[in-house]
């Protein structure tokens, strides 16, 4: 009979702790439970594979000889060690065997989400589903009509969802076995980015195009809100990238009350073609006023 490696097949090190291994077993057990898929011999084999190699890691003696002879040492008539019997052909009584039978109901408990109102019922998969809606949809709150697994749901998405945020459907996910309850739906939001906002937990940022003299002088301007246009003031001497708040512009805070802030970004765009007046203008104007910001910084 071929060698089994036992770490190999859960997916585990030779040093791997005894919460490593069940761990593994827990995470194979949800992947390979034949009532997960029956009728599936291939599935039923590997799962039988994988109770095996848990029964005899999880015990540290059991471990203790098969780190030392391997597999064999649990055939009939090894010699060399004490012999442990190990069948998978038929029922197996884990009593006699000296396993810990309340061990394995609590890995099935925890398996299946503790779901089980009875025995051997099994409440269905949870079931995910990615949304993509608008940057607007994700802060105001939409609906949308959905068909998932044959069902057609309109599903409400509140106001200031993120991008992945998860927002549940009880009892829309798969049906259950053996008479249990059905799982949930996980609507994941994807949002699109927006051409010009953006944003950062509750708070919008949006970067505006001011001109010189607009950031020297000062000036009044109209831009863009999630609410529809906003009196912006740029005071006097506005340098570029400087950030201006407007309070309360945000998005909508899920858990309590309030909204965020928007920031605005100045960018100063300087004229690209001028004519030769306009920049004798300029020429007297740097005469007048010989400043040189890169002092300031030490050049």
């Amino acid at each position: 009979m071929a060698k089994k490696d036992y770490y190999e097949i859960l997916g585990i090190s030779r040093n791997a702790t005894e919460e490593d291994v069940k761990k593994a077993y827990r995470n194979l057990a949800r992947k390979y439970h034949p009532d997960l898929h029956p009728g599936n011999k291939e599935i039923e084999a590997r799962f039988k594979e994988i109770n095996e190699a848990y029964e005899v890691l999880k015990d540290p003696k059991k471990r203790e000889q098969y780190n030392r002879f391997g597999s064999a040492v649990f055939e009939p008539g090894f010699e060399g060690a004490r012999t442990y019997t190990y069948t998978t052909g038929g029922p197996v009584n884990f009593e006699d065997l000296g396993f810990d039978i309340g061990g394995i109901e609590d890995i099935f408990g925890d398996i299946f989400g503790r779901t089980r109102a009875k025995r051997g019922t099994v409440k269905g998969e949870d079931v995910e589903y990615i949304l993509e809606i608008g940057f607007e949809q994700a802060i105001r709150g939409t609906e949308v009509r959905l068909t998932i697994n044959g069902d057609k749901l309109t599903v409400k998405i509140p106001s200031g969802v993120k991008d992945g945020s998860r927002v549940r459907v009880a009892g829309k996910g798969k049906p259950g076995m053996l008479g249990g309850t059905r799982g949930d739906l996980y609507i994941i939001t994807k949002i699109k980015p927006h051409p010009y906002f953006k944003r950062e937990e509750d708070d919008i940022y949006l970067e505006a195009p001011v001109t010189i003299t607009e950031a020297v002088l000062g000036a009044k301007i109209h831009i863009p809100t999630i609410d529809g246009k906003a009196l912006l003031v740029i005071p006097p001497g506005t340098h570029s990238g400087q950030k201006l708040r407007l309070k309360g512009k945000g998005v909508p805070h899920i858990k309590d009350r309030g909204r965020g802030d928007q920031y605005v970004i100045i960018k100063i765009i300087a004229p690209k073609d001028l004519d030769e007046k306009s920049k004798g203008l300029l020429e007297d104007f740097q005469k007048l006023n010989p400043y040189d910001p890169r002092k300031e910084v030490g050049w």
